[in-house]
């Protein structure tokens, strides 16, 4: 497991696959060096396309997503995982991704809460409650929103670990840091299990939220 989230988020886009049809616009997505265990479900959707700014992801769009060159309600859904954080103008990419969608559209989003800062922290800018993705959400123009809280007190707590004995720490390849992050591995099934147990604390206590939007 590379982190917590990346597993709650591999275990929410596995639930959404009945979400996902027609043409599929991934922003932010990677063709090549992807993360986690979910693999696109191309057997049934038409096709899927990636948008990345990165040419190293091998993008059928190297863009920013602030302007997206596809036409007016020419996609189906939009998939949007652990991007909005790192945006200068994430409204402006949320007005993006409405324009591109179909009449009856949808768009899945991932976005991290209570989650430590990414290892490139140098572009990683921001963090919103439950009630700022509403407003921007309703701001871009969908009135179908969704949110769902990702995990609790035991997703928070073995993300901070886990970065705490990484790359958050000066030398994370000493024998002792290599040795927690081992015994935190093996402690992972007592985290899902305080996760479950601490579940209705998720409206407080969350590592970050899934949204679903309908155009």
């Amino acid at each position: 497991m590379i982190t917590y989230r990346r597993f709650l988020l591999d275990q929410f886009l596995e639930e959404a696959v009945s979400l996902m049809s027609g043409v599929v616009l991934d922003v932010g997505g990677q063709k090549v060096g992807k993360r986690g265990q979910f693999r696109p479900p191309l057997e049934s959707v038409d096709s899927w396309v990636y948008l990345n700014s990165d040419p190293k992801t091998d993008p059928d769009h190297c863009c920013s997503a602030q302007n997206i060159p596809l036409e007016n309600g020419s996609i189906d859904t939009v998939v949007c995982c652990e991007v909005m954080e790192y945006l200068e103008a994430p409204e402006q990419v949320m007005l993006e991704i409405f324009r591109v969608l179909k009449p009856n559209g949808t768009a899945l989003i991932t976005v991290p809460f209570l989650n430590p800062i990414h290892g490139d922290y140098w572009a990683d800018r921001q963090r919103w409650t439950l009630l700022g993705h509403q407003e921007l959400c309703h701001r871009s123009g969908f009135t179908k929103v969704n949110i769902q809280e990702m995990g609790s007190l035991g997703g928070v707590l073995w993300d901070l670990f886990h970065v705490s004995l990484g790359y958050g720490c000066q030398n994370s390849q000493s024998i002792r840091n290599r040795v927690l992050r081992k015994l935190l591995h093996l402690s992972t099934p007592f985290f899902k299990w305080m996760d479950q147990y601490c579940s209705v604390q998720r409206k407080y206590i969350t590592t970050g939220y899934f949204i679903e939007l309908h155009k």
